[in-house]
């Protein structure tokens, strides 16, 4: 089935339903949608206004954010999952942008996402675990040493496009992988300038949630 209608599409055609596709799933904000459903508010107004896990850990707690995780994780891998079958590995790779580029500018939720670490993660994952171990590693050691996450995020994109030519030697899947590793950079400025200034906020496992049945308006992040 799937190979008469790659034939029936052609490559064309195949990237374009790859692209929709993985935008319309990476839309699918669930920091955002867990806690609407679960609390009746908007994550984007607590902690630092971003819709990410991180964010998600921090306002919302353990548990919701559990399902935050695998919301996330479920909607990269079905996203790459049509961009596999439909293009094989460079599919992939295409839908892991897409689905990244919905989670940050998601059509649903006005555009106002998170910053495309976790879905880029699994995309790295399902594309090529060996890619994924070194960025993996990278991260777990900056957070280790400094509890800041946003740290081990920029290290483990930065890794990306040396890893991706290590492996492949494909001059255009690096520059996707630049592209891609240059975007999560980018949206991590803000977290870069406070590093740099020594205010970055560091991660705890003992942080008390944010948002609860009774609780005040967090401080909406900048």
């Amino acid at each position: 089935m799937i190979q008469s209608l790659t034939q029936t599409l052609g490559t064309a055609g195949c990237a374009i339903v790859t692209m929709i596709c993985a935008y319309l799933l990476g839309s699918l904000s669930f920091a955002i949608i867990v806690c609407k459903l679960t609390l009746g508010r908007d994550i984007r107004d607590y902690g630092s206004g971003n819709a990410g896990l991180t964010n998600a850990y921090r306002t919302m707690g353990g548990a919701k954010t559990g399902l935050v995780l695998l919301g996330d994780l479920a909607k990269a891998a079905a996203a790459l999952s049509i961009g596999g079958a439909l293009l094989g590995p460079g599919g992939k790779l295409l839908a892991g942008a897409f689905v990244i580029l919905g989670h940050v500018y998601p059509l649903y939720f006005g555009f106002r996402g998170g910053k495309g670490v976790l879905v880029g993660a699994m995309t790295l994952l399902l594309f090529d675990w060996r890619i994924f171990l070194v960025a993996l590693g990278l991260f777990i050691i900056a957070v280790a040493l400094t509890r800041w996450v946003s740290l081990g995020s920029i290290l483990g994109a930065i890794s990306f496009p040396f890893t991706m030519y290590y492996f492949y030697r494909s001059p255009l899947y690096t520059v996707v992988a630049v592209i891609l590793s240059g975007a999560v950079i980018y949206l991590h400025r803000s977290n870069i300038k406070r590093i740099l200034a020594g205010k970055e906020n560091k991660f705890t496992l003992h942080g008390k949630p944010q948002i609860t049945g009774d609780d005040q308006k967090g401080e909406n992040g900048k």
